[in-house]
């Protein structure tokens, strides 16, 4: 029931596109009830007919006519209402989608040349290799595309085959012939469960991922301190040229250091970061904080990272390879961070076990928690909704609580937190997906030669190629104009004896020209105490180089 909750926490109105496909379960219940019921009436029927060996004449033909009729009659209405109105059998002569994209099979060509493609229909095609983008329009970039033009050729309206991916959500697994990337229901939260959709998307090779995330290994959304250059724009095309300006590696530092100066990270605090990806924040809090850290990852291939890197770098560290469930409960930390995994804990399980153990892993009364989050606007239109579906079924299967902010910050409170501050960086996780999409396409032809491939057989090749493709340029589409975002929330535990006062001075506060809360002060290696200004300061311009990686 995963989907059918997220589907309610993302409506406003009973009418909104979520709540619909909700109601679509009762209309799947009578369907099935109804030619159930006229099957069973015309068997009872038939059943004399068969065993007197005599044909049926007259009424009793007529009577026997009807009751058959009844029994295809619920899907002849669905056909018809769902071919007929909801898409037209009509063409639509002003839009010419070849101008967009080039179809592989004439027939496809033809039946689409003046019809809008869906949108859930489009991606299954083209990693299906039955189209290409024209490459007269926008070079066939498949970003430029989609940013610039994608209203003129699709719609967002479901198919026959994302319904049936929907009705997979409640059939159990030997119905639908197991579940994985891009099939059968993702909708199960148990460790086994959980352990295996981590496998499909995160064992794919660290190589593949160097591929999308840069030398940072980050694979979370930066902090941009000025706009950044893409090869849509300034770069003129050149997707090289972009992986190597050096400003998606920037800004992963940027978030790194705002996440640690917003949990008052000290020298010799213990840090912990569950769902730890390639460890980069781990490392990075222990050099510039000098923080003692653990991470908890669920993949294999990150680990292998985590330590290497650790051991290259004479980073001292923990890194724990278990689920998150499973940290040992007499552990305790000063600072938690958990960095866009939440989204993989589920609805149900997120107030408990997950925000639960993270209070019952706190050290101090003054421990504080930064959870950083994926999110969907509430009252989600059909376009929000498809690229949720595709996330849902393509990337990140499981990860069902990317919810509107509201419901986080219930959670929350649910769990026992207060929360001190929220803030949206849903614009600089699009420019973060822009960079992602800019060095995979760097990549091109090494992935597409097979000089570069995933060491799974989930996806591989020209199908990792194409999907990793749209993904990103579509992510980035989404969350720069507001249907996908990203929020940082700093929590603590609360209580009557949390040390609220240490807020209580003009560098914790947002300053002039400065957005957020808490993160214009520098804690570091220093261990100095701000003293209290005299006047709202302006923000901090003395700022640590960017780390190179």
């Amino acid at each position: 029931m995963e989907k059918v909750k997220i589907g309610y926490e993302m409506a406003r109105n009973w009418t909104d596109p979520t709540i619909m496909l909700i109601l679509l379960l009762p209309y799947a219940i009578a369907f099935l009830g109804a030619s159930g019921y006229f099957l069973k009436d015309a068997i009872l029927t038939v059943q004399p007919i068969v065993d007197s060996g005599v044909l049926p004449t007259g009424d009793l033909l007529n009577a026997l006519l009807i009751k058959l009729a009844l029994v295809f009659m619920p899907a002849v209405f669905t056909y018809l209402w769902f071919c007929g109105l909801y898409h037209s059998f009509f063409q639509d002569p002003s839009v010419d989608t070849a101008e967009f994209v080039i179809f592989r099979d004439a027939g496809m060509a033809a039946y689409y040349k003046h019809r809008r493609i869906p949108m859930c229909e489009l991606y299954e095609w083209y990693i299906e290799e039955k189209f290409d983008f024209n490459p007269e329009c926008e070079g066939g970039d498949v970003y430029k595309i989609l940013a610039y033009h994608r209203d003129k050729f699709v719609t967002y309206k479901t198919s026959w085959r994302q319904l049936s991916w929907l009705i997979a959500q409640f059939l159990p697994k030997w119905v639908t012939c197991g579940s994985g990337l891009g099939h059968g229901s993702s909708s199960g939260k148990s460790i086994e469960e959980t352990t295996k959709e981590i496998d499909e998307h995160y064992n794919k090779g660290n190589d593949v991922f160097s591929c999308i995330l840069g030398k940072a290994m980050v694979y979370t959304c930066g902090i941009f301190h000025k706009m950044p250059n893409f090869a849509s724009d300034t770069h003129n095309n050149d997707y090289e040229a972009s992986r190597e300006d050096g400003e998606l590696e920037d800004a992963q530092f940027n978030k790194m250091n705002m996440i640690c100066d917003k949990l008052m990270l000290k020298k010799g605090e213990s840090l912990l970061d569950i769902g730890c990806g390639w460890g980069t924040l781990l490392r990075h809090a222990s050099t510039e904080y000098g923080a003692k850290v653990t991470g908890v990852t669920l993949s294999r291939e990150g680990k292998i990272y985590c330590d290497l890197a650790a051991e290259r770098e004479g980073v001292p560290g923990e890194i724990l390879f278990c689920d998150y469930r499973l940290i040992p409960q007499d552990r305790k930390f000063d600072k938690i961070a958990s960095i866009e995994m939440a989204e993989h804990v589920g609805i149900a399980n997120f107030c408990d076990p997950y925000l639960k153990n993270v209070l019952r892993l706190m050290k101090n009364k003054d421990s504080m928690f930064l959870m950083q989050v994926a999110g969907l606007r509430l009252g989600s239109n059909w376009q929000d909704v498809q690229w949720g579906l595709f996330m849902c079924k393509y990337v990140f299967p499981g990860a069902d609580a990317s919810t509107p902010l509201n419901w986080y910050c219930r959670q929350a409170e649910l769990a026992g937190f207060e929360v001190h501050s929220v803030e949206n960086i849903g614009i600089h996780y699009s420019h973060t997906l822009h960079k992602w999409y800019d060095n995979w396409m760097s990549h091109k032809e090494e992935i597409l030669s097979g000089q570069i491939d995933a060491i799974s057989e989930h996806s591989k090749g020209t199908h990792l190629f194409r999907l990793n493709e749209l993904t990103w340029a579509w992510c980035a589409i989404h969350a720069e104009q507001g249907g996908g975002t990203c929020y940082q929330l700093l929590l603590h535990p609360c209580e009557y004896d949390f040390p609220r006062d240490q807020w209580v001075d003009g560098m914790h506060v947002s300053n002039e020209g400065v957005t957020g809360v808490g993160t214009n002060v520098k804690y570091g290696k220093t261990d100095k105490t701000p003293t209290k200004p005299t006047r709202v300061q302006p923000p901090r311009s003395t700022k640590k180089t960017p780390k190179k990686y």
